[in-house]
């Protein structure tokens, strides 16, 4: 069994999954093979030029009008915040959305899904997990009908075309956003088993996608609702919730009626807690083992993984 991963936004580190990793195999009997694909470094410096700007500009706004010296920080505000915005979020989004450096983005992860394949070329079973960008990152590489002819990502259709791709666990998802933005039409996914030259395989067992969203990450959306009409019945389609507070301070201002300010100081932990050696991240390893392992009743069985505490 294979399983890569495609990572999101604000991941620097190539060993991001090594924790939930670890978490999957303790819930798994058979032999299994992880690859944690890495984009993260590519286009740092774009990042950087961009607050490189930002701060250029406002140090001329500042040098322009020193009368208003002991008010800087209000006439930018929240400027480390932005920053960390920028660097953490947007960028890479607005990075990605470019043709060119999304290209570039897909074929580096094209090289090292042709690598894990040639260390294991015994192996004819594999298991895709995407979190956040990268859930829009997997759609383009196997499913959208938008690329250029010589797009890598049709290497990567032909390499799943020669293995038994089983399931997909997407964690943190906006793709619901993006196929409203992008007028995403679901159905193409049916085209993929149409296509598919393992017919004997075919009638087996369904492709499982399974949406993981935990409660608190404003990042991440239930999808079955906006794609049920399009996708066929070759697609096993479900979300499940990881009904948890993303830290303490959330907790303490929900249980004092602080929502609104709850909601801010859990979202950023909530969009990485998939990967946390806690709670959060026990529950996910074991949702996906379940995906991994075909356990399709368990998966229909329950959704909501579990009550908070406190």
């Amino acid at each position: 069994m294979l399983v890569f991963f495609i990572h999101g936004v604000n991941t620097q580190n190539s060993r991001y999954a090594d924790v939930l990793i670890k978490k999957i195999h303790k819930k798994l009997a058979n032999p299994t093979n992880f690859y944690s694909s890495f984009w993260g470094n590519l286009f740092n410096n774009k990042k950087h030029q961009t607050i490189g700007c930002i701060e250029k500009d406002f140090s001329r706004v500042c040098e322009h009008h020193k009368e208003y010296k002991s008010s800087y920080d209000d006439i930018y505000r929240y400027k480390k915040r932005r920053n960390e915005i920028i660097n953490n979020f947007l960028g890479d989004f607005l990075i990605y959305q470019n043709p060119v450096r999304g290209k570039a983005i897909r074929k580096t992860i094209v090289e090292q899904l042709s690598q894990f394949l040639n260390d294991h070329s015994d192996q004819q079973e594999i298991h895709l997990i995407a979190h956040s960008l990268g859930s829009f990152i997997l759609w383009d590489l196997i499913f959208s009908d938008t690329l250029d002819n010589d797009d890598p990502a049709f290497i990567f259709r032909e390499k799943l075309n020669l293995l038994n791709l089983a399931s997909i666990t997407t964690l943190g998802s906006p793709l619901l956003f993006l196929k409203q933005m992008l007028d995403i039409d679901f159905s193409v996914i049916n085209y993929y088993f149409k296509n598919s030259d393992k017919e004997e395989t075919a009638g087996l067992q369904k492709l499982r996608w399974v949406n993981i969203i935990h409660s608190s990450d404003l990042i991440a959306y239930p999808l079955k609702a906006a794609i049920e009409d399009e996708i066929s019945s070759d697609l096993l389609f479900c979300d499940h919730y990881v009904w948890q507070y993303a830290n303490g301070m959330e907790k303490t201002l929900n249980n004092m009626g602080q929502s609104d300010m709850a909601m801010v100081v859990g979202a950023e932990d909530a969009h990485s807690s998939y990967f946390y050696d806690n709670l959060d991240g026990d529950i996910t390893s074991g949702i996906i083992a379940y995906n991994l392992l075909g356990k399709t009743q368990k998966l229909l069985e329950r959704c909501v993984h579990p009550k908070p505490m406190g």
